[in-house]
């Protein structure tokens, strides 16, 4: 099983869900429907807005973020499959993204479409993507797109958790949990698991270093696999400040290394880019 989670899930970094109308809908999917709770509102530390904000202004000196395409050469790693070759990555503010990998055992790609999502390896054959694993930032690779996901949306609850050393050094801690008022009490649960992101801060240079989250079985959401995200190298290219190094870690192993050789930011990336292929399986067997 981790094999093949290692072999498909290469991108399946979730997406932070941003369209709560159109995820209100599907809640009855997941869960039983008991007595709606109160409304309620996502809590959002001030400390925690105001770092997102300040990481925003060192990350785009304040200009907003609406799209980014990054190319870059690509290392992918599953067990004894060790492949090399390229990467595109694009992503969309409104949680939308394409991470394409060409390489020498052949062609993987994830795209995601709002809640949805579909993936490929290299067989060709597309699957779609488990509604559990959807709710986590689409746009992972792209930190000033996920940042500016968080700070604009008000449904998404922020703590600032303050200085933290597991990752081996002084980093300032976020945590971002997604709450969608008026939903059952189990589901508000449920989503607030499947949602949470944490993101380390450096706390001088106030870029993301790291950004956690999990990943589960297509068909077992309540078992967690966590991803590791880790940004490195930061660049001005064009006038942005971007990660070069790029790291995807599942379960604590490494499993994509990127450097990225090219970034274009807000090319005017259409819509029409992430319309999702159909599918011809539908999640792990």
């Amino acid at each position: 099983m981790l094999e093949f989670i290692r072999r498909s899930l290469f991108a399946l970094s979730v997406r932070t869900v941003f369209l709560p109308l159109f995820v209100s809908s599907l809640i009855p999917a997941l869960l039983p429907s008991p007595a709606l709770a109160a409304p309620q509102t996502a809590a959002r530390d001030s400390q925690a807005v105001n770092l997102i904000q300040s990481s925003l202004t060192a990350l785009t000196g304040s200009a907003a973020v609406n799209d980014a395409t990054l190319q870059a050469t690509a290392s992918y790693v599953a067990g004894s499959d060790q492949e090399s070759g390229s990467a595109l990555m694009v992503g969309r503010l409104t949680q939308e993204s394409i991470v394409q990998l060409s390489l020498s055992g052949g062609t993987r790609q994830e795209m995601r479409n709002g809640i949805a999502g579909a993936w490929s390896g290299p067989d060709g054959t597309v699957h779609s993507t488990a509604i559990h694993n959807c709710w986590t930032d689409a746009t992972w690779f792209f930190p000033a797109l996920t940042l500016e996901a968080l700070a604009s949306n008000s449904q998404v609850g922020l703590a600032y958790l303050g200085t933290d050393t597991s990752k081996g050094a002084s980093l300032l801690h976020v945590q971002a949990t997604l709450l969608l008022p008026g939903q059952a009490a189990g589901a508000t649960s449920l989503i607030q698991n499947l949602s949470t992101m944490d993101l380390y801060f450096d706390p001088k240079a106030l870029v993301p270093l790291f950004l956690d989250f999990n990943t589960h079985p297509d068909t077992d959401a309540n078992t967690n696999l966590p991803v590791e995200i880790q940004f490195g190298n930061y660049q001005v290219s064009n006038g942005w400040l971007v990660p070069a190094h790029i790291q995807k870690y599942l379960q604590r192993t490494l499993l994509l290394d990127v450097t990225v050789t090219n970034v274009l930011v807000n090319s005017g990336v259409p819509a029409s880019e992430f319309t999702l292929p159909s599918p011809t399986s539908r999640g792990a067997q």
